[in-house]
């Protein structure tokens, strides 16, 4: 039985991500006439993440192929153009997939009247291992009637690298990738639904690294974002509860 690699260890740099919300990024929505809107945040560098982190997860991987192979070259690029914008979806796009840790379905739009979260991912992507935990505690933190979160399992980022992933080459099959996803939904809270093989949710969203998205309790697209930041998600949702709370103002201050 292939073993699973235990999630990054997050609890010495707790510190950092919860300090503050990156510089780089626009915290100030804006109101529109149905929705509070948040600024993008498309980078496609590491800014959310300290030296430290982004070493840890840069051993998880081989630098030397990720310059030097042709299809990683080839993946990072299209990452890249996605990140900047190109190709990343500007409004919701229903979907219905399965639940991998239950087998259940779950569909976007019968899910309205909360807020949802959600970011895609997949075994070999450091980052939302990283980050799985912290959206964990973030569940926790939240009335689940009130706001939802969740992993989209999608494609591969790092298929077979290095000894850290060589149990885990790219997904030849629907059952394969299944499984991949069963696993790392057992170490997890959150609901993890499966893309299909072909990643059909993934490119309609776009493929920007390890991306996040926030829909509104009326379905409308308020967010989106690389690296699935949890201080970034955490201030997002508490903005959002806040301007219902106060009956979503057409003048709205920020704290």
């Amino acid at each position: 039985m292939r073993r699973l690699l235990p999630l990054l260890l997050v609890a010495a740099w707790a510190p950092a991500l919860s300090a503050q919300i990156v510089a780089n990024w626009d915290t100030k929505p804006y109101v529109t006439d149905s929705a509070l809107v948040f600024h993008d945040d498309l980078d496609f560098y590491l800014n959310s993440y300290s030296k430290q982190e982004i070493k840890s997860m840069r051993r998880m991987v081989s630098i030397w192929r990720m310059n030097f192979d042709k299809v990683i070259r080839a993946t990072i690029d299209d990452i890249r153009t996605h990140s900047e914008g190109a190709g990343v979806a500007t409004r919701t796009k229903d979907f219905e997939l399965p639940v991998a840790q239950t087998g259940a379905r779950y569909r976007l739009s019968g899910d309205q009247g909360r807020i949802r979260v959600f970011m895609f991912g997949s075994i070999t992507t450091p980052p939302a291992r990283f980050q799985l935990p912290l959206w964990d505690a973030l569940q926790r933190k939240y009335d689940s009637t009130q706001v939802r979160l969740f992993m989209i399992y999608g494609r591969e980022l790092h298929p077979g690298d290095q000894k850290t992933y060589r149990d885990y080459p790219a997904p030849k099959s629907e059952h394969e990738k299944l499984a991949y996803a069963q696993e790392l939904g057992h170490t997890v809270k959150i609901p993890v639904l499966v893309d299909g093989l072909n990643d059909a949710v993934l490119d309609s969203y776009g493929r920007a690294p390890n991306a996040a998205y926030v829909i509104d309790r009326d379905g409308h697209l308020v967010f989106r974002g690389t690296w699935a930041d949890s201080r970034k998600v955490e201030y997002i949702v508490d903005t959002l509860l806040r301007w219902y709370a106060e009956g979503r103002p057409k003048k709205f201050k920020t704290e």
